[in-house]
């Protein structure tokens, strides 16, 4: 049985903000990005538990995109996976998760 795959509000602004910086430099970039995202977005709706469990919070589980990180997770009861935060490597991972799960 197929996943249904959900972008939460946050991931929804994450991904604007994901395209607004990369389209600073080549449009092959923003093209690149979204044809990486669709591919592994695709592959949740088949196997949500491809990817590994975040060690600092095991309710997500993560998705490397080129230097993006997405976080996401399963809803096995509801069959239904939900994208959390998509954001750079190279910001503070655990303050962003840490927050975000405040806020839920």
């Amino acid at each position: 049985m197929k996943y249904s795959v959900s972008f939460l509000k946050y991931a929804d602004r994450d991904i604007d903000a994901v395209e607004e910086y990369l389209s600073q430099f080549y449009e092959s970039t923003v093209r690149s990005f979204f044809a990486e995202l669709n591919k592994k977005v695709l592959m949740l709706e088949d196997m949500p538990y491809i990817y590994p469990v975040y060690e600092r919070d095991p309710f997500f589980r993560q998705i490397v995109l080129n230097d993006y990180l997405l976080f996401y997770s399963v809803d096995e009861e509801q069959k239904l996976v939900d994208i959390h935060r998509i954001f750079h490597h190279s910001r503070d991972i655990n303050r962003i998760i840490t927050g975000y799960r405040a806020r839920e």
